[in-house]
């Protein structure tokens, strides 16, 4: 009876441990299509077809991108020149024969942490379970993204000498968590604007509303800009004399492109929607 006993122990433990290895697989993303140079972390090509686990990067060179699926069916598009690292990913165990690509909701409760080195993205968060979260993180703040098409883009402002967050929400809930004084008050074309401060101990949390875009602003008088924008000198796209932020005098000095509009980067998507 002992061993009875001892034997269904021992199988209940083999069934949750494969059950785990089984939920750490699911939590992966894979790469549908690639378009121009797109390369990993060790900078080796980036194939359609990948699969990428937790604590891998994408990184896209000049008109190149890359669509990857989440095994929680969501959908990200790494823009041109652009690093991603997927920091954390965390999948519970579902059964069904659906492919990843084929999901419309995510299927069982998940976590995905991707850090947006450099650069932007955009994407479509399927609807998620209660308790799954789906957050991209930057520098100056963190989306947290439930059910819509987004956009995240870090970038340098060369007219204002400014580093930038800007996030956009276009149909359904995103939060945006980060540094600043007062609440966001929108203007014309939806934006609100607030200025980053690292003085401010504690990150809020607002909503955008659909249809709005947020973009936060660090200075160059900020303590923390130095170290973010020597970081990127770091990244083999941002390592060119020519174009560095003004008065910054480094061995690599970063590469943006500006457009006639408002001085900011702009970054080019070809072949795929926005």
């Amino acid at each position: 009876m002992k061993n009875t006993r001892f034997h269904l122990v021992l199988l209940a433990l083999f069934g949750l441990s494969a059950l785990t290895i089984n939920a750490a697989q699911l939590a992966s993303a894979k790469v549908l299509s690639v378009t121009g140079i797109v390369t990993n972390s060790e900078e080796s090509p980036l194939a359609v077809g990948a699969i990428l686990a937790q604590g891998d990067s994408v990184v896209t060179s000049a008109l190149s991108n890359a669509l990857l699926v989440f095994s929680n069916g969501s959908e990200l598009v790494v823009k041109e020149k652009s690093s991603v690292t997927l920091a954390e990913l965390t999948q519970e165990a579902f059964s069904g024969k659906k492919s990843y690509e084929q999901l419309q909701a995510d299927p069982s409760k998940s976590q995905a942490l991707l850090e947006l080195n450099y650069g932007k993205v955009s994407g479509h968060v399927k609807k998620l379970r209660p308790g799954s979260t789906f957050k991209i993180e930057t520098p100056l703040g963190t989306a947290a993204i439930r059910g819509t098409k987004f956009t995240v883009e870090t970038r340098y402002d060369a007219a204002r000498g400014e580093y930038i967050l800007a996030i956009e929400n276009e149909d359904g809930l995103v939060d945006i968590i980060s540094s600043y004084a007062g609440s966001l008050e929108y203007g014309r074309g939806n934006v609100g604007e607030m200025g980053y401060i690292a003085a401010v101990s504690y990150n809020k949390s607002e909503s955008i509303p659909a249809k709005h875009k947020v973009i936060i602003r660090m200075s160059k008088n900020d303590p923390n800009y130095d170290d973010i924008i020597n970081a990127l000198t770091n990244y083999p796209p941002f390592q060119n004399e020519e174009t560095a932020p003004p008065g910054e005098k480094r061995e690599k000095k970063p590469r943006y492109d500006v457009t006639p509009e408002d001085g900011s980067t702009t970054i080019a998507s070809p072949n795929l929607p926005d």
